[in-house]
């Protein structure tokens, strides 16, 4: 009579007939037993393997598909099931198979593959269950031939010296059964060639025998770490059809590593007898570190690391693994908890084919993004999916270890999601459950449809949240459809806040160079306002502004949505270079801000989330402090303007702009520049950047440019240039009086009076003789005959550069490289010396090379001339 466990089995396949999985409960009812002890008879046959269990409240049971000898093989109907395949093909291929060499790096499981395939041989029958699988390892005979013929194919006695009797060899001993040569790349050329008369024919003489050849019927398996090419004869090779190769372990899928760790330490902990708790750190190191001994190397490395756990707590009723530095820290859902009191059972990775049930979910998917709706649609769907895929597929059991893996990846990936972008804070444990049992589900199922017409579609409805699902993925050590995965991360882990993160008009970006520091900023603010409003980019410190913009189209292009506008904020370089490099990129309104900090920062955060204009933000930053540049139109400026740059300083620049803003009647922004800014300006830009500007004044000629007109000052007191003045203010709207009224406030502002009442400290009376004096010397020594408007310019000049540098006495000295100043300028730095000298000594203040350089841009019309 069958013991009473068996009679509980037969009572579950009775019931298994008209249900796909039943309960304890109705097993307990079919059986006529009490419900504890129906568990107890279940769970022994659980373990023996024989049933198998899904779900936890209720649990169900089912019986458990007996595999053949290739099911204990981790990844035999995963990755490896074509290999699978073919090695059965092998074996059934009549009437007595054929041989086959596997191939692979050292440590990926060529012998136990090898092995499988003489356990399959025997359970389909194609050789007796008694019959021999003989092992030879060609390396351990590679300099030795003979000794290697002796040991395969037996010998004579009286063969060699020794040889007493008859000795049959590996060859005999496979006889019925199976050979397996392994390191076959070692065997000799001339052991080669004998052995292709046995695989040809199964006929052998033995060592010393000559007239008298054996027969056996052997079938091959051949393994070798080399390419065949280089170490094995092509007729040789043409006698093996076959070819199998097995990837190293980091070619493996996630799902299969996970399973042959789990795997490893199950093993351990079953032959210890103990419990053991694995940290989740120590499983992600132990699939990152570079086996190079593959799945052989990652054993020993499993077994090592237990027996130091048992070392260090053999009294502990569970053994803690550690590697590297988080020893101690076992949090319970960051770790896996393996028993050792349940029998070793070889794990099945019982990869289904779920692609048709995949096809119909993208199907639903697909409809629901093409009508309007919302995300919680898509989101409820994947959910229905789990929850029918395990009502209808009792088989399914996702990998609790891989699934528990995949959910620590993603906690810590949406951790620094939530740190940078400040979306995603509270994501519950059943959204992190269903993407890890979605991404353990796929990862089981072979020949995946394609998920790229669904995600195309949902990255059109939310570009923004798809964004921030590339960057989740790039936190991770997940290697799975990129596909399928962003579309379950959308839908699962975002799905609830899509629509926040979607609800922005406007695109910002921080850019800075060196360190985190935008970043950092990037992290603050986008916490503070709870959403996805800036990203950040952390630019090498001598990066180019091509450089920048490049990685800014990069981010612009992944957006695959259009906005209102765009603020850059960043914190050193030029604005107008750096506006005119990104507003290329784009086709809507551009802000930039310079000298970028975290208070700023927040208030254009603050103001997009409020969903403020584009032109009302830009106009409050123009409030911004003076440290702070902003540009947001294309040109120096949005209104019609004029520019004042006087080489004598920017204060005789601010009274020049004071004259023009009392007298003229236009509404027309006047500009100051410094006199190097602005040759710059005009050396940078073309026409569009002037668009708006009516003519510059300078005190100074600048170099020949065709994008601006520029008026020297001083040309006013010629009729020319007074003739010229007058056209353009008249092109602007200002009449005749007001007209004449500028050109008088100009021409008495630019006389020896006007000098004398710019002069606050110095006594005029004195220092204007000093700086005509100072002026006739240069003409004599350049045998010079100034006009009247350039000697007035130089008076203008020397006497507030004396002024303004002896009320800044204390500034840093400003030294020019002369290596290469040309020889003419190198010369009017030493007259200017002398010249200057009597008047530094007077006053105690010393004209410097910058002070000399503009100078020099005064004279140089006249002296290059010459």
């Amino acid at each position: 009579m069958p013991k009473a466990k068996y009679r509980v089995l037969d009572q579950l396949k009775e019931l298994l007939q008209n249900s796909k999985k039943v309960t304890t409960q109705q097993v307990a009812k079919k059986a006529g037993l009490s419900r504890g002890v129906t568990s107890s008879y279940l769970s022994k046959l659980y373990h023996e393997g024989l049933i198998i269990k899904s779900g936890t409240k209720p649990v169900y049971w089912q019986i458990a598909i007996q595999g053949d000898a290739f099911s204990a093989m981790i990844g035999a109907d995963g990755s490896l099931k074509k290999i699978v395949d073919e090695c059965k093909s092998a074996v059934d291929y009549p009437p007595h198979g054929f041989p086959l060499i596997i191939t692979g790096p050292s440590g990926v499981g060529k012998s136990y593959l090898a092995s499988l395939v003489f356990k399959y041989a025997q359970e389909k029958g194609v050789i007796a269950k008694d019959a021999n699988f003989a092992v030879l390892n060609c390396a351990d005979y590679a300099n030795n031939p003979e000794l290697l013929s002796s040991v395969l194919f037996g010998y004579k006695k009286g063969a060699f010296t020794g040889a007493n009797t008859d000795m049959p060899g590996l060859v005999d001993q496979a006889d019925g059964g199976y050979l397996f040569l392994d390191e076959v790349h070692r065997l000799p050329r001339e052991s080669q060639e004998k052995l292709f008369v046995l695989l040809d024919s199964g006929d052998f003489y033995p060592l010393g025998e000559n007239q008298k050849k054996k027969h056996v019927d052997v079938r091959f398996i051949f393994a070798t770490t080399e390419n065949l090419d280089n170490t094995l004869l092509q007729t040789f090779q043409r006698r093996v059809p076959l070819q199998v190769q097995l990837s190293s372990i980091a070619d493996r899928p996630l799902l299969e590593q996970c399973q042959l760790i789990e795997h490893f330490f199950k093993k351990e902990a079953v032959d210890m007898q103990r419990d053991i708790k694995v940290p989740y750190e120590t499983i992600k190191q132990l699939i990152n570190t570079r086996q190079i001994g593959n799945v052989g190397s990652l054993a020993n490395q499993i077994k090592l690391l237990c027996a130091e756990a048992f070392r260090k707590g053999q009294d502990a009723s569970i053994l803690r693994i550690s590697l590297g530095k988080k020893d101690g820290k076992y949090e319970d859902d960051a770790s896996w908890l393996i028993r050792g009191t349940e029998h070793h059972q070889p794990i099945e990775s019982q990869i289904t084919d779920y692609a048709p049930s995949l096809g119909t979910l993208l199907s639903t998917l697909e409809k629901q993004e093409q009508r309007p709706g919302k995300i919680n649609e898509q989101s409820l769907t994947i959910t229905r999916f789990l929850r029918d895929t395990r009502k209808t597929a009792a088989n399914l059991v996702l990998d609790k270890y891989f699934t528990n893996y995949i959910r620590q990846e993603l906690i810590q990936a949406v951790q620094q999601i939530s740190a940078r972008y400040g979306v995603v804070k509270e994501v519950s444990q059943n959204k992190l459950n269903r993407a890890a049992q979605m991404i353990s589900l796929l990862q089981k199922t072979l020949d995946l449809p394609t998920a790229s017409a669904v995600l195309d579609l949902a990255k059109k409805h939310y570009p923004r949240t798809a964004y921030l699902c590339r960057k989740t993925m790039e936190l991770v050590d997940i290697r799975v459809d990129s596909d399928w995965f962003e579309l379950l991360l959308l839908y699962t882990i975002f799905d609830h806040e899509a629509s926040q993160i979607e609800n922005q008009d406007l695109l910002a970006i921080l850019v800075c160079h060196g360190g985190g520091m935008a970043s950092s900023i990037c992290s603050v603010v986008n916490d503070l306002c709870g959403n996805y409003i800036f990203e950040a980019f952390d630019m090498p410190i001598d990066v180019s502004n091509q450089e920048i913009s490049h990685q800014i189209n990069n981010y612009i292009k992944q957006q695959g949505r259009k906005y209102d506008g765009t603020v850059l904020l960043f914190d050193m370089g030029s604005l107008s270079n750096m506006y005119r490099e990104v507003k290329s990129l784009l086709d809507t309104d551009l802000l930039v801000i310079n000298n970028l900090t975290t208070a700023v920062a927040l208030d254009i955060g603050l103001q997009i989330q409020q969903k403020q204009e584009f032109k009302k933000i830009a106009e409050k930053a123009e409030k911004y402090p003076n440290s702070m540049n902003i540009q947001y139109y294309e040109g120096i400026s949005q209104k019609q303007n004029i520019i004042v740059s006087c080489m004598s300083g920017v204060g005789l620049s601010r009274e020049v702009k004071q004259i023009l803003t009392s007298v003229l009647q236009s509404d027309v922004e006047i500009i100051t520049m410094d006199y190097r800014d602005l040759k710059t300006t005009l050396q940078n830009h073309d026409h569009l950047y002037f668009k708006n500007t009516c003519f510059v004044l300078t005190t100074a000629d600048v170099p020949e440019q065709n994008v601006a007109e520029v008026i020297n000052i001083y040309d006013i007191m010629d009729k020319n240039g007074d003739s010229q003045l007058r056209v353009l203010l008249e092109q602007m709207g200002e009449n005749k009086r007001t007209i004449n009224q500028l050109m008088d406030e100009l021409l008495r502002f630019f006389t020896i009076g006007g000098i004398k009442g710019r002069l606050r400290f110095m006594n005029p009376e004195v220092v204007i003789p000093e700086v005509q004096d100072i002026t006739a010397k240069f003409e004599e020594y350049y045998h010079l005959n100034l006009s009247g408007k350039i000697k007035l310019n130089l008076y203008m000049h020397i006497a507030l550069m004396f002024e303004r540098m002896m009320l800044n006495n204390d500034r840093p000295v400003q030294e020019l490289d002369v290596k290469d100043m040309p020889e003419v300028e190198e010369e009017f730095y030493s007259v200017a010396r002398n010249i200057f000298h009597d008047a530094e000594t007077k006053y105690n203040i010393q004209v410097d090379d910058y002070e000399l350089s503009l100078m020099y841009e005064l004279f140089k019309p006249m002296l290059i001339k010459e």
